[in-house]
This record gives C-alpha cells, sequence and structure tokens, in this order.
C-alpha cells in the first residue's frame, strides 16, 4: 500500500493551484520529459520554413509544393504527439497524486493505445462547441442584416433581440467549452471513449466553472510570462540581423518556453479531476473502501493510501450540518476535526456540502 501524495480532501482553487507548484517542482525533470516530445519536430519544421523564406528567391514557403509536401506530415505529428503527451501528463499526475511513482514508459505506453480517443474526443466537444458559436455568429449577423434593411423601430427592435439572443448563444458555446476540460483525465484515468468521456467530463465539471476559469487564466499569465522572457532577447536579435539562424534560435527559445509552460494548466485540471470527484462521488471514501477490501462503486486507479485504520466501514458517513458521523462508532464529528474523538477513525470529508 502507498499513500498519497496529498490528502484526499476537497481542494479550493488556491490549493489547486499550490499543490500544481509543488508538484512541478518536485518532479521537474519528469515533467519536461513528458511534455518535450511534440516540441522535438518545431526546430526541424522552422529549419525548413526558414531554408525557404530566406533563401536568395525568397519564395513563401506555401507557394513551394515540395515544403508543403513536407510540411504537413510534420504539422499533423506534432498534433498526434502534443494529444499524447497532455494525456501521458495526466497520467503521471494522476499517479503522483494518489502516491504512486510513474516512469516516462508506464505514462506513455497505455496513452498510446488511446491517442485516437482523445483526438476523437476533443474533436467531437469542438465541433458542439463550434456549431453552437457558428449558430450564435448567424443570429448576430441576421440581426445586423435587419438592422440594415429594415431601419424602423420595429427593426431595431427585432435586430436587438436577435442580439441578445446571440450573445446567449455565444455563452452556451464558451460553457460547453469550460465544461469539456477534463477529457483527457477521464480518457487516460477511466477509459471512457467518445462522446461517452465528454458528457463525463459534463458532469464532473458541474460546479467546478469559475475554479477553471480562474486557473485557466493563471496559466496564461504564466504561459505569456515565460514566452516574453524567452522571445523578447530573440525578437530584438531577429530584429538586428534576420536570417535563417536567427529564425532556428527563435523557434529553439520559443520551444524551450511552451515546453516550461505546458505542464501548468495540465497539473492543475488533473488536480480539478480529482477535486470535482472527491466532491461528487466521495472519492476519498472510495479509495479507502478499496485499501479496506470492499468493492468500489466506480473504477478508479489502483495506488490508493493507507487509512490508520483497518475496520471496513458499514456505510459511507454522511455530513449533517456542521457535522459528520463516524462509519464505526455512529458518533457525531465536527466537519473541521479529521479523526473521531471517541474512537479515533478517520473521518474524511468527501460527503461535506462546500
Amino acid at each position: 500500500m502507498v499513500s498519497p501524495t496529498f490528502d484526499l480532501q476537497p481542494m479550493s482553487t488556491g490549493d489547486i493551484l499550490d499543490r500544481t507548484i509543488r508538484l512541478y517542482r518536485r518532479h521537474f525533470l519528469h515533467t519536461l520529459a513528458i511534455v518535450s516530445l511534440p516540441y522535438i519536430l518545431i526546430v526541424p519544421i522552422w529549419a525548413l520554413v526558414g531554408a525557404t523564406a530566406w533563401g536568395k528567391a525568397r519564395p513563401a514557403p506555401w507557394q513551394s509544393p515540395a515544403v508543403v509536401a513536407v510540411l504537413v506530415p510534420f504539422i499533423l505529428a506534432y498534433l498526434w504527439l502534443y494529444f499524447v503527451s497532455m494525456g501521458a501528463l495526466a497520467r503521471s499526475v494522476s499517479e503522483r497524486f494518489l502516491g504512486g511513482a510513474p516512469t516516462i514508459w508506464t505514462v506513455y505506453s497505455p496513452i498510446l493505445r488511446r491517442s485516437l480517443s482523445l483526438i476523437w474526443a476533443y474533436f467531437l466537444a469542438g465541433l458542439a462547441g463550434l456549431a453552437v458559436l457558428s449558430a450564435g455568429g448567424g443570429i448576430f449577423a441576421l440581426g445586423l442584416f435587419l438592422a440594415q434593411q429594415f431601419p424602423t423601430t420595429a427593426g431595431y427592435v427585432i435586430a436587438a433581440v436577435l442580439g441578445m439572443g446571440a450573445i446567449v448563444v455565444i455563452l452556451i458555446a464558451v460553457r460547453i467549452f469550460f465544461r469539456s476540460f477534463l477529457v483527457t483525465q477521464v480518457i487516460v484515468i477511466e477509459d471512457v471513449r467518445g462522446w461517452g468521456a465528454f458528457k463525463r467530463s459534463w458532469t464532473l465539471m458541474r460546479g467546478s466553472i469559475r475554479k477553471a476559469g480562474i486557473i485557466l487564466v493563471f496559466g496564461m499569465v504564466v504561459a505569456f510570462v515565460i514566452s516574453f522572457l524567452f522571445n523578447f532577447p530573440a525578437g530584438i536579435l531577429m530584429a538586428l540581423k534576420p536570417g535563417w539562424s536567427t529564425m532556428i534560435l527563435r523557434s529553439l527559445l520559443d520551444s524551450i518556453g511552451q515546453i516550461l509552460s505546458a505542464p501548468i494548466l495540465m497539473i492543475a485540471f488533473t488536480l480539478l479531476y480529482y477535486d470535482s470527484r472527491i466532491r461528487q462521488e466521495a472519492f476519498d471514501l472510495e479509495m479507502m473502501a478499496k485499501n479496506l477490501g470492499m468493492s468500489p462503486g466506480s473504477s478508479a486507479p489502483s495506488q490508493v493510501g493507507t487509512p490508520p485504520r483497518a475496520t471496513a466501514p458499514a456505510r459511507p458517513p454522511r455530513a449533517y450540518g456542521a457535522f459528520k458521523v463516524c462509519p464505526e462508532c455512529g458518533a457525531q464529528v465536527p466537519n473541521i476535526q479529521p479523526t473521531c474523538g471517541q474512537c479515533g477513525t478517520r473521518v474524511p470529508f468527501g460527503l461535506s456540502k462546500r
């Protein structure tokens, strides 16, 4: 039995971001090794583009059939490897979070078999969001058209109603985008495929939209700062001495910046996945039940933590107001207290309403 890296308890947004940084720092080289694979293709791609763009005739890269023929497979391979690396990172974070010690091979080997499922699930989610977004744009364009064709009070009223409807539809598209944030985690941890992965992510993201928004902004800010630190000197050098070698250097620095910033969001959203399962499904109780030899109610990773006692609870503890019930002796335990004051049994917080 192994102990979880962190306590399996509900996490605030600050807790998620703090644990994200701690996991990143503790396993820095391991994390970079996982995410760096797709970026190995970046430098060859830019080398090819640079050789064409800075040649004597300087034709546009897309005007050369030979360049296009080489670029297309490179780009497709990069996109495939990107999905695979992010899935491998999510699996690595999951195993670390539950106390495991993953290796590069153990996190990559199962993801390679599910890479097409990752791409397909994101394609379906993106298609659904794009369809709703296109509908919103169409309604907005129709409102503008009616306002121009019928410059009357009635025409303006109809255009305004259509404009507000378009805003609502666009907000729905944004909601679909946010509710699909946990698709990767669902596929690589629960092995749910296709449209089921999107529906599962939609369920788990219920009540976590605000957290996801803050995490997304945090990740974007970190990525911007890192990108600026690496690209600013390269941009100055590019302006002073443009050329093929300078473009390669700039591409290399940009790739390093992306490698450093890419893990932040995936680590944070993997922790958000477990936070959602703890809050919605009492995942901490499920792990305790597994450790005590009980049959779990849903599929979850096999590595679990070891509770202080080895007595299987007859039923999961439930929370009543500011108290929860000890699964062994039935005593009421304050929500802020981790163990029962009478028998010493650890009483998880998984079913507390927070």
